[in-house]
């Protein structure tokens, strides 16, 4: 059984899915579909697809899929997710699942309602750090977890204004907000996962935006004119810095820091329970054993090359291949033996980083009610 596949979006998340998909044997890309048709048709040669759109709606109507890869801003994400609903096609959803909770449950709701699956990215729940955490935790090696810290971090890394990728991402507009929902997005959901996915109770943050200050010309020198331009010709109006806390209904508390530019450096992210604690990257295990405290050092790498042995058909392959799109793809055919619910975790994720948002708006903690009730809708028509 092959799954056909129509890609949403020519850009560089589509070319991204284009390429995972074309690894995979029970995978095709039959469609692209974007405004910039030029940019859809680059797409279309560099992975030998044979039909082009200049919309989703020609895509869905035209072209006979069994999914699509939505690989848009955060704000068309609900529009192209609930067009697919309508189809009766699938969707794997790029990274956060929208740009509110309030339109990440539209989009969930569309979906149940229509008996289609939806997948969201994050690489990170199918890496070996994860997977590691994962086995220790469900082993009880920490006991009951009720803490984890997320830490994303960077120095410098503005998009579009320190140099890579385009305006698009520092626009409420179009991504709905800064690195919260941007990078934030990645260790939330690998923590929620960790955790059990427990359901959120209150939400508190804070959010920073200091861009005068970093980009003075006694930090940045001749440059700052650069700067300035970037900045004002993107129309940059998100945060830099986000700053959260969640309470779980299981007691479990959750934090995160999520910065594009902040003068301290990156932190592994942790999780801590009654028996024991992990960090995550470089991976390490902390516990107590016959009163001594120990912290243990696994080799993460070779015991995924000996997974990888024991899993091949030939007894030759030295590497394991169960990275997202893999994933998505048999969860979507029926294959896959424990499928990792990602829009669930995407869902309850997009509860936390709202949650910052409106939390420092109103100056205080926010129950999940509240947050229900105060998201709004940003996104965009098709």
């Amino acid at each position: 059984m092959t799954i056909d596949i129509g890609i949403v979006g020519a850009g560089d998340r589509g070319h991204t899915h284009a390429g995972g998909y074309a690894a995979i044997d029970a995978a095709s890309v039959v469609a692209v579909a974007d405004v910039d048709r030029e940019a859809a048709t680059e797409l279309a040669e560099a992975f030998d697809v044979p039909a082009v759109y200049e919309s989703v709606r020609a895509m869905l109507a035209d072209a006979d899929l069994d999914a699509v890869s939505v690989c848009v801003h955060n704000n068309l994400h609900r529009p192209v997710v609930e067009a697919a609903a309508e189809a009766g096609v699938d969707a794997f959803c790029e990274k956060p699942l929208a740009g509110t909770y309030a339109d990440a449950k539209a989009m969930v709701e569309a979906a149940e309602g229509a008996g289609i699956e939806v997948g969201v990215q994050n690489d990170d729940l199918f890496s070996p750090e994860t997977r590691a955490a994962k086995t220790l935790i469900e082993g009880d090696d920490l006991g009951d977890p009720y803490y984890a810290r997320g830490v994303v971090s960077r120095r410098r890394g503005r998009p579009f204004v320190d140099g890579y990728g385009t305006p698009a991402f520092v626009s409420k507009e179009s991504a709905g907000g800064g690195p919260v929902i941007d990078i934030g997005t990645y260790v939330l959901g690998q923590l929620l996962y960790l955790l059990g996915n427990a359901r959120v109770q209150r939400v508190g943050g804070a959010t920073f935006e200091h861009t005068d200050a970093t980009y003075d010309a006694a930090l940045v020198g001749e440059n700052r004119d650069t700067y300035a331009d970037r900045l004002a010709s993107s129309g940059y109006d998100v945060e830099d810095v986000g700053l959260g806390w969640a309470h779980l209904a299981d007691g479990s508390v959750l934090e995160l820091r999520a910065a594009w530019h902040m003068f301290l450096p990156d932190r592994p992210s942790v999780v801590a329970g009654t028996q024991g604690g992990l960090q995550l990257d470089p991976f390490e295990f902390y516990t107590t054993t016959e009163d001594y405290e120990a912290t243990v050092s696994i080799d993460l790498e070779e015991y995924e090359t000996r997974q990888a042995l024991l899993e091949s058909e030939s007894g030759y392959d030295f590497e394991r291949d169960v990275g997202q799109f893999r994933h998505w793809i048999e969860t979507i055919d029926g294959r896959a033996e424990n499928p990792i619910d990602t829009a669930g975790l995407a869902l309850n994720a997009m509860r936390i980083m709202d949650g910052i948002y409106l939390s420092a708006a109103a100056g205080r903690e926010l129950t999940s009610e509240e947050i229900a009730q105060r998201s709004g809708s940003t996104a965009a028509d098709l």
